[in-house]
């Protein structure tokens, strides 16, 4: 189910409700209009607890005279805050433009704000817009994707916890990377950098892991599938038969499933403890002139994950990307534009074990020369 079709359920038939609860109604049979259509912005997306200024603009008097502003955030407020009344001024008595300051709750939901504009005389108008409050980390929006933030290794970044699992011969990131060296967040909003991970170009992701980690080839993709799956077969810039449910987790939204039950992928059971979500992927286009991708488009969230290979392809201008579709129980591959396409990033390096024994191999090669 799309995420941005539940959040516009309820916008049309509530700002019918809106104006009953500040003004009275005017005489339907004189219906004269306010000018203009009222609009304020809202961000799509917010962290706990942040305060949003929202200033209420489009309309005019007519007769030049003022026009009062009145608030509600659903489901938070149970009545209308007016901060402009007919005269111009707020309830202290202050000047106003009938923007409204105000605080949203810790609780990880969609939350709608309604305006109503007024004046005396003259049909009300209202606008509503909503925006969501998301959490990063494991215990936040997206949750069931397999991470012990009690027992799971783990690097800091910048402040930020990236858990890892020993695959193999390799440590794998157990999340898509969220890290500001390149690549966008969902939608461009900064809140969803740890929820979904962020969105990579192959030139940005071949550089984007932090130090001592790196982007995995498809062989190392190939090799942590064919040891989930037991087999001996090279999978090499192939698709891989029937691993998905082992590589995918049963995660949740928001309290929204993201993996959509599909009798032929299974059940997810995250065997391999990557913990896949169906982050879907971007068309980036090109960056600005301040290096942001600001007209970058997303698709595919609930039904695809994607993950950069560090392998080129042998066409000019394209590398290999890892992906699943949500019906489909095989890992499959792809090609993608170096510059535009835009997909996740999971970070790889070697495991401690092997790690050491390079570090001996190498201090072996230096005692040699010496």
């Amino acid at each position: 189910m799309n995420f941005h079709k539940l959040k516009s359920v309820f916008l049309i038939a509530a700002g019918l409700v809106a104006a009953a609860a500040c003004k009275k109604d005017e005489d339907e049979t004189n219906v004269v209009y306010l000018k203009g259509s009222l609009k304020f912005s809202v961000p799509e997306f917010i962290l706990p607890g942040e305060v949003l200024k929202m200033t209420p603009s489009g309309l005019t008097h007519p007769d030049n005279g003022e026009i009062g502003y009145c608030w509600k955030v659903t489901p938070s407020m149970t009545k209308y805050d007016t901060t402009r009344f007919e005269n111009g001024l707020d309830k202290e008595g202050k000047a106003s433009d009938g923007s409204i300051s105000y605080k949203f709750s810790d609780t990880l939901r969609t939350y709608t704000v309604y305006c109503y504009g007024f004046a005396e005389g003259y049909t009300s108008s209202s606008s509503s817009n909503s925006t969501t409050v998301v959490q990063p980390g494991p215990e936040g929006s997206v949750k069931g994707a397999g991470i012990d933030a009690e027992k799971d290794p783990y690097i800091t970044v910048n402040g930020n916890k990236f858990y890892y699992t020993t695959i193999g011969k390799l440590d794998w990131f157990k999340q898509n990377l969220a890290y500001t060296k390149g690549g966008t967040p969902y939608r461009n909003a900064g809140p969803m950098d740890g929820v979904f991970g962020r969105y990579y170009s192959y030139n940005d992701a071949k550089d984007a892991c932090p130090e001592g980690w790196r982007l995995p080839t498809d062989e190392d993709w190939a090799s942590l599938a064919e040891k989930a799956e037991g087999s001996e077969e090279t999978y090499v810039h192939k698709e891989i038969p029937g691993i998905v449910s082992k590589l995918i987790s049963n995660a949740y939204f928001q309290d929204i499933k993201m993996w959509e039950y599909w009798p032929a992928v299974g059940r997810p059971n995250n065997e391999t403890g990557l913990g896949i979500i169906p982050a879907g992927y971007s068309n980036l286009g090109l960056k600005n002139a301040e290096g942001v991708y600001a007209s970058a488009k997303f698709t595919g969230v609930y039904e695809y994950a994607t993950f950069w290979t560090a392998d080129k392809a042998d066409e000019e201008g394209m590398a290999y990307y890892r992906y699943i579709y949500c019906e489909q129980p095989d890992f499959m591959i792809g090609k993608g534009d170096v510059n535009t396409f835009g997909a996740s990033v999971r970070c790889v390096r070697e495991s401690n074990w092997r790690r050491s024994v390079i570090i001996q191999e190498e201090s072996k090669v230096e005692r040699s020369r010496v």
